[in-house]
């Protein structure tokens, strides 16, 4: 299909490919979860389910025109820089504050979801979403604020913000200093940032993830693809916690966090959480996987669609213990 992906290591002993299992995740020691006890069948395709106005923009008729491609509609405005479409199926899969907060920034909201949740608990606190598509509701929170707008251009807000939140963003910022540099001007002294990313390929901790698996090849190969498109690589949160105290943020932190591919865990907390992951990832998948694939990796759109139900297998057997690393990022503005 393509020379992109990995291929299987010879064992000196057969002379065969044999594959090579993926090594146990360090960062951040993050203790290692136990698999549920039941086994199932390589092709059980049970998905777990989850019992589991000061600052405006005017949203021009040409921005709600989306871009048609390979079946799915991508944003108009500032095309090219964003590879995931912004369709329904796509706005259905992206589906707690302690402290009082006068502004919040969501950078990047997509639905908006996040922004409105946040808007309904703290009626107190101003909360402003940001995305390139208008795919927020009409109906929202009067606390509430969508603006069109591209998070990499000049911001002109202004208040300060005492909170930015900057969720999933890798592989869509072509300039982290610059966007990271704006957030610290745009905060109130005291103020907060937080970034929160996936990191590629899936890990795992027990040998059952291995290199000539879908879901991992899947994984390298969207690495590889965002790796292509100038300063979007999908390794740059762990650049982000040096980033921002380049910046002048303080009391930086990095936190990681296991997501689990699906329902494999034996904890009932995490055996959740994989079950909400695997309906995010297995609805998005075409989504996330399309553009670079076809864009940057020279796929068809048969071709990606071919493999990506091997990967659909792969994700849900809950004989293969995966798990996405979640890292988070926080930083401080100086009081």
């Amino acid at each position: 299909m393509t020379d992109q992906e990995p291929s299987g290591k010879k064992s000196p002993s057969s002379g065969k490919s044999s594959p090579r299992t993926v090594a146990s995740s360090q960062n951040g020691d993050i203790p290692a979860l136990e698999p549920d006890t039941v086994e199932l069948s390589d092709d059980d395709s049970a998905i777990d389910a989850a019992s589991t106005a000061s600052s405006t923009t005017s949203l021009a008729s040409s921005i709600a025109k989306y871009r048609m491609e390979n079946g799915r509609t991508y944003h108009a405005y500032k095309e090219g820089s964003y590879h995931l479409p912004n369709d329904e199926i796509e706005n259905e899969r992206l589906a707690g504050v302690d402290t009082p907060l006068k502004r919040v920034l969501d950078a990047g909201c997509g639905t908006g979801a996040w922004a409105m949740d946040l808007a309904d608990e703290h009626p107190e606190t101003e909360v402003i979403g940001v995305d390139l598509s208008p795919i927020q509701p009409t109906l929202v929170p009067p606390n509430a604020t969508f603006l069109v707008d591209d998070v990499e251009a000049e911001w002109t807000y202004s208040e300060p913000m005492d909170l930015i939140y900057l969720r999933f963003l890798v592989g869509s910022i072509s300039d982290w200093d610059k966007l990271l540099g704006q957030a610290f001007q745009n905060l109130s002294p005291g103020g907060w940032v937080e970034t929160a990313d996936a990191v590629y390929p899936l890990a795992c901790d027990d040998g059952t993830v291995t290199e000539d698996q879908a879901v991992y090849k899947w994984g390298n190969l969207m690495r590889d693809g965002a790796a292509k498109f100038p300063g979007r690589s999908l390794d740059t949160s762990m650049e982000l916690k040096q980033k921002m105290l380049d910046q002048g943020f303080t009391n930086v932190t990095e936190k990681w966090y296991k997501w689990p591919m699906n329902g494999w865990p034996r904890d009932p907390k995490f055996k959740d959480i994989g079950g909400w992951v695997l309906e995010n990832v297995l609805s998005g998948l075409s989504g996330l996987s399309m553009a670079l694939f076809t864009r940057l990796l020279g796929w068809t759109r048969e071709e990606v669609e071919l493999f990506l139900i091997d990967v659909r297998k792969d994700m849900r057997n809950r004989n293969i213990h995966g798990y996405w690393r979640i890292l988070v990022v926080s930083g401080q503005k100086p009081e």
